[in-house]
């Protein structure tokens, strides 16, 4: 495993359930893959259990930042969730890219973008909702941005790992105007507050689920924390993320606690965050989301896929299969350039393998796979607006 796949955005999806009998499946640590690179195919595709070409969320024409709406004829989880009778909660740091006119909002009661940063304010206001707002049984989703650039984590957070430098300035705002990357000592600076980062969300996670466990909602809850991508330091010549799918960058941890269980269990093979959103309807009964590409954990098979789409509208994928082979699948429209790495002996992707065999099996599962699945259209673009561009700006994707 890349060194860097274990940073990442957090995400935690709670679903607070009716009460119900023992769940006999064990909690599960998985090596999960993204089905994007970035915030909006990866949210969306958690949601809506599709790969970013069938939800139509991705990458625009008219920048590197501008990215499309969820088709408007996909169908969420919220809203199959909030028509069987949950009450709908997000709460969600990343006001740019969640913004409501991504689409991502359909099926919340409550969609809060505002005010959410950083996550000691996101858990209070979760905790107030809680205590106050919150009905039985309950959907409720979370987006926590810290692990974020520009990279500097709160006292004492910010000291806890090494490699620290002082006075270091707007590290991703010189690589975005230059392309250049920072010195390997100012790397490793960014890895250490990166590191810290992750640390401060950790414990704010920590007190919310304490939260839960006060309330009496913890130990019949589903609860899932992953995250939307990884980040990059360095890796293929890239600082931070939403470019081509190395594993660094979409393989992300997933953490699963089942109702009522007490078991633990380790599985060390893809699934895809597409499978997420078919777990949760599973476990309670609900009938699939239309068109969805992903299924219940416990039922995963075939090759796991994520996806980038470019802003021209060029697809480049990684495909996994179960024994440690990922297959780099570049589409231009006109010709495939393929790709094999064996993550076992090759975790960094640096030496490709010969196609035969292993890659050309992918290949063909790839083929099939695109040829059940409908892509979904172009739809409008919310980015372009000043309201979004000044958002994007004051994350840093912007300059």
């Amino acid at each position: 495993m890349a060194e860097t796949a274990v940073r990442f955005a957090l995400l935690l999806a709670a679903l607070a359930c009716a009460c119900r009998a023992p769940d006999p499946r064990p909690d599960v640590d998985r090596r999960a893959i993204s089905a994007g690179t970035w915030t909006v195919p990866g949210h969306a595709s958690l949601l809506t259990g599709r790969l970013p070409t069938s939800h139509g969320a991705y990458r625009a024409p008219g920048g590197t930042n501008a990215a499309t709406a969820l088709d408007a004829s996909v169908e969420t989880l919220a809203e199959r969730l909030s028509a069987a009778g949950y009450d709908t909660a997000a709460f969600l740091a990343n006001h740019a890219y969640l913004d409501p006119a991504f689409g991502l909002s359909r099926g919340f009661r409550v969609y809060e973008t505002e005010n959410l940063y950083p996550a000691a304010t996101l858990v209070r206001r979760v905790t107030h909702w809680l205590d106050h707002e919150a009905r039985r049984p309950a959907f409720l989703f979370l987006n926590v941005l810290d692990a974020h650039e520009p990279y500097a984590a709160p006292p004492p957070y910010d000291r806890l790992f090494p490699g620290r430098l002082e006075h270091v300035g707007d590290v991703n705002a010189e690589y975005l105007k230059t392309g250049r990357l920072p010195a390997p000592d100012v790397l490793a600076h960014c890895v250490s507050q990166y590191d810290g980062e992750l640390r401060y969300m950790d414990d704010q996670v920590g007190r919310l689920l304490a939260e839960l466990r006060r309330l009496g909602r913890y130990d019949g809850a589903l609860i899932v924390l992953t995250a939307d991508h990884g980040e990059l330091f360095g890796e293929h010549g890239v600082l931070g993320h939403g470019t081509l799918p190395w594993d660094a960058l979409v393989h992300v941890p997933l953490i699963v606690k089942y109702p009522h269980s007490s078991r633990r269990g380790i599985v060390d093979r893809p699934v895809s965050l597409a499978d997420v959103a078919p777990t949760i309807l599973t476990l309670l009964g609900l009938p699939p989301l239309r068109d969805a590409q992903g299924a219940p954990l416990w039922e995963r098979s075939g090759p796991v896929v994520a996806e980038e789409v470019s802003p021209t509208g060029d697809v480049a994928r990684a495909v996994y299969d179960d024994t440690g082979h990922v297959l780099f699948a570049q589409d231009d429209g006109e010709r495939r350039q393929l790709a094999l790495y064996d993550l076992g002996t090759d975790p960094n992707e640096e030496q490709p393998l010969p196609v035969e065999g292993a890659g050309a099996r992918l290949e063909t599962e790839l083929a099939s796979l695109l040829a059940g699945m409908a892509r979904a259209p172009r739809g409008p673009v919310p980015t372009r607006t000043p309201k979004l561009q000044e958002r994007l700006r004051a994350l840093g994707y912007v300059q």
